[in-house]
């Protein structure tokens, strides 16, 4: 599993996920863990997914951050 801490802005947080999704293998399959403040985050990372074929499983509030679980499909 990978874990990705931003603190940069939602647009960040979507290219460090792309770069991840693009390092994948055809057929390779990934759990990502991303904490960031943005909560934009969440819907943007949603419609990444779905527009891509990766999963989105969940998203909650620990503290100050939002903790948001993808499976990354290639």
């Amino acid at each position: 599993m990978k874990e990705i801490n931003s603190d940069g802005i939602c647009p960040v947080v979507l290219l460090e996920i792309y770069r991840e999704w693009k390092s994948l293998k055809e057929g390779e399959e990934e759990d990502v863990v991303i904490r960031t403040p943005w909560e934009a985050s969440v819907q943007a990372l949603e419609k990444w997914c779905n527009e891509t074929g990766n999963i989105f499983l969940s998203y909650e509030k620990q503290g100050s951050k939002i903790v948001i679980r993808l499976k990354l499909k290639k």
